[in-house]
Formats: C-alpha cells, sequence, structure tokens
C-alpha cells in the first residue's frame, strides 16, 4: 500500500519554507485555514511530485 505525502509551505521573502507534512490532505487544508485567519500570507499545499494541490495568495495592493 502506497501513501502520499503532502507538504504545507510558507512563501517568505519570495522562499517557500516547508512548514508541515502530513499524509491527510484535509488536515493540512484545515491547518492552512487556521494560520490565515491570523496572518496575511502566501500558503502552498503541494504533493510528492511538487504539484500544487491547494494554494492561497494573500491579496496584493
Amino acid at each position: 500500500m502506497c501513501f502520499k505525502t503532502y507538504m504545507l509551505k510558507r512563501i517568505v521573502n519570495n522562499k517557500q519554507l516547508e512548514i508541515t507534512r502530513s499524509f491527510d490532505l484535509d488536515n493540512l487544508v484545515c491547518t492552512a485555514t487556521e494560520i490565515l485567519k491570523e496572518n496575511e500570507i502566501d500558503l502552498l499545499i503541494v504533493d510528492e511530485q511538487n504539484s500544487v494541490v491547494w494554494r492561497n495568495e494573500k491579496s496584493t495592493p
């Protein structure tokens, strides 16, 4: 049996910093939503092939 790994990444100063790794995509989306409640930052969730599966970009003026 093969499990997919997903990574939640935060973009700071145009650099991606991995902050969470999980097998559960729903859990990461929930975590990202909680982070976004208090911070206006760019977040990505990517799969093992580094393909974006969820994205939230902060609004820029």
